[in-house]
């Protein structure tokens, strides 16, 4: 069995998971705006926890994100830095796809034998939500994923009276009326746990940082523009004032 390291810092919550010897070593912390702090140690402690050391370790893994501009910035950052120190090769996965991935190990049908279609959401500010849409056949291990997608709660609404899916994810708070109208619901983040077991799924993807540089996922091609626009109307507010 590959030895894999994942870090997860997609959203407030911070992980970081080792699967050793046919363990995984899985450390969890909600950190809102200190994963930066935390990440690094929390590396180290599930290295200590396994008995293991960057030697034993044949891939990289992290979620990429969509997720907080700041959050999938500092996994990237993190991973670039431990591929080019260790040499090891990087898999990236969707933070979509680790979140649908808990949140069908939590519900238990990952266990199941048959094949179930699911739905992850993750709420993106600025009235948008992060959609990715999948299957996942527990008898045959099959994941399949389509590309993540930035949609609104309209369009959302629509593609789900379609078809019968497993939704999950983190938008209660953000659309507490979309989320009660769904009725079958899963509250879920993505996990470092989750980012492993998928990435044993994707070995072939890795690769070197020679070969290529790991990247975060954003979506959102405006993000540094809507920062410096959010900073501008409040520097103007503060001075109307």
């Amino acid at each position: 069995m590959n030895s894999i390291l994942a870090i997860e810092t997609s959203t407030a919550a911070c992980s970081v998971a080792l699967s050793h010897q046919g363990k995984v070593f899985h450390l969890f912390e909600m950190l809102p705006q200190r994963h930066a702090h935390r990440l690094l140690e929390m590396v180290d402690e599930v290295l200590q926890q396994a008995k293991a050391d960057e030697n034993d370790i044949d891939y990289l893994a992290y979620g990429e994100g969509p997720g907080a501009f700041t959050g999938i910035r500092i996994a990237t950052g993190v991973v670039q830095g431990l591929a080019l120190g260790w040499n090891k090769p990087v898999i990236a996965v969707s933070s979509l796809e680790a979140l649908a991935y808990s949140g069908l190990q939590q519900l238990g049908a990952i266990k199941e034998q048959k094949s179930v279609a699911w739905v992850a959401l993750m709420d993106a500010r600025m009235q948008e939500i992060y959609w990715q849409s999948g299957t996942y056949n527990a008898n045959t291990g099959q994941w399949v994923a389509e590309p993540a997608e930035l949609l609104n709660e309209a369009t959302i609404k629509i593609r789900l009276a379609k078809k019968n899916r497993w939704v999950l994810g983190d938008i209660q708070n953000a659309y507490p009326g979309f989320v009660s109208e769904l009725g079958d619901f899963t509250e879920c983040l993505p996990t470092a746990k989750a980012v492993v077991e998928l990435a044993n799924k994707k070995t072939d993807t890795a690769k070197l940082i020679a070969q290529k540089v790991p990247l975060p996922v954003y979506l959102r091609n405006n993000v540094a523009e809507t920062i410096a626009q959010r900073q501008a109307k409040k520097a103007l507010k503060e001075g109307q004032n």
